[in-house]
């Protein structure tokens, strides 16, 4: 992968902040991966995202552990939010190119696909504060912004 930063945030204050910045850089192409253990603010952070893109439609932002994908329309563009906890694969190639794909628990599964990806793995530290590893693969006009 290209370029790599660490973030501390120490609160769900800075946690929006990050999302908030990060928001302003997004095209409308990328695929967002989130890794991270339960709880570690994965579903929080698309909130806070989506919110940042429009606000209305951060209101409707849930975790689509049962769904498997929510869809989020959006001023800018569509997002698509999707949770692999419990599904083993999943096809993208639909909704790829048509909006920000968002997918928690990517596991590796999607590397090797060809589009501008932000990989961002969220370490719990303490009860609020967590370090998010970013990883930038072909999105690296996106580090102006984080």
């Amino acid at each position: 992968m290209g370029f790599y930063k660490k973030i501390k945030v120490r609160n769900l204050d800075e946690l929006e902040s990050f999302a908030t910045a990060l928001s302003k850089c997004l095209k409308g192409d990328e695929l967002i991966l989130l890794k991270g253990d339960l709880g570690s603010g994965k579903t929080t952070f698309t909130r806070f995202l989506v919110s940042a893109i429009d606000r209305e439609a951060g209101e409707y932002v849930n975790s689509p552990t049962f769904s498997v994908m929510n869809e989020y329309d959006t001023e800018k563009f569509r997002i698509y939010h999707i949770d692999l906890y419990r599904v083993k694969s999943f096809d993208l190639s639909d909704i790829l190119g048509k909006g920000i794909v968002i997918v928690e628990w990517p596991e590796d599964r999607f590397e090797e696909i060809d589009i501008p990806q932000i990989v961002l793995s969220f370490e719990i530290k303490d009860y609020d504060e967590r370090e998010i590893t970013v990883y930038l693969k072909g999105a690296d006009y996106i580090a102006e912004c984080i």
